[in-house]
């Protein structure tokens, strides 16, 4: 199953099942579950409730190839604000909670706006291949290149990390689902740093929706290349602080992504 398959699924149904080549491991790809989740508050929603900010907890594994229940509910719907949480539950425990902040247009005095940057020729760079058994298995789905950085395990001595990333077998138009996938899809920043392979995982994750999908000319497809660059603010006894910036092709700020991430080096 693609990535649209599933969203297709959380559609129609409330209990699903991960392929295990959308994992990690045993488990699913963190930005599968929280897309999945995102994409469940966003059914029933008006054109006018857009997508501000989402707050992603991972508080467990969610395992491939075990079935688990998907619900969400809202938290409170005001005349310009709305949030809403989600979570998916599996043998009885939450594994990723979702918390996701939706505000209606307003007239304001208040402008500011960031004039594009030059992110370079889209899909430029070192591809960085799927192979079976050492990267993780749903990086299948995803087309990555490397344009500044290194790759995990490799000791460098790079902070950053600068690419292009897009699906494979993209086919519908980008949604916020499909965008979320993406900036989790990248390694860690924090794992270029290592020297041989160890344990790392998100713990808690935040996106700001900068320039709303809804606002774009022209909203790019499933094949088109998305800009994406991180940086690691502050590493220190074993968790680590990164900022990101996504960007479409022509250089239009779309998202802004924080994480803290927990990388077991030494045991």
């Amino acid at each position: 199953m693609n990535f649209d398959d599933y969203l297709q699924q959380v559609s129609q149904q409330d209990t699903l099942e991960i392929h295990p080549s959308w994992g990690q491991g045993r488990t699913t790809f963190g930005g599968l579950s929280a897309a999945l989740i995102l994409h469940r508050i966003e059914q029933g929603l008006d054109d006018g409730q857009v997508l501000r900010s989402l707050n992603v907890s991972f508080c467990g594994p969610l395992n491939t190839a075990e079935s688990f229940t998907l619900s969400s509910q809202s938290i409170r719907v005001g005349k310009s604000v709305a949030h809403y949480q989600g979570q998916t539950v599996q043998q009885d425990q939450v594994t990723t909670l979702v918390n996701a902040c939706f505000g209606r247009e307003r007239e304001s005095d208040i402008e500011v706006k960031l004039p594009p940057v030059s992110c370079g020729t889209p899909g430029s760079g070192q591809a960085m291949p799927f192979i079976k058994g050492i990267t993780p298995e749903f990086t299948q789905h995803i087309n990555f290149t490397y344009v500044e950085g290194g790759l995990p395990f490799t000791n460098s001595k790079h902070n950053v990390i600068r690419g292009w990333m897009r699906f494979n077998d993209g086919e519908r138009a980008l949604s916020n689902a499909h965008l979320v996938a993406l900036i989790d899809a990248w390694p860690p920043t924090l794992l270029q740093k290592l020297k041989s392979p160890a344990p790392c995982a998100s713990v808690t994750w935040s996106i700001e929706m900068v320039t709303p999908l809804s606002q774009l000319p022209q909203l790019p497809g499933g094949s088109d290349w998305l800009w994406y660059e991180a940086d690691i603010r502050q590493a220190h006894d074993g968790y680590g602080h990164t900022e990101a910036r996504i960007y479409t092709a022509d250089g239009v700020l779309l998202a802004l992504s924080r994480q803290l991430v927990v990388v077991y080096d030494k045991r």
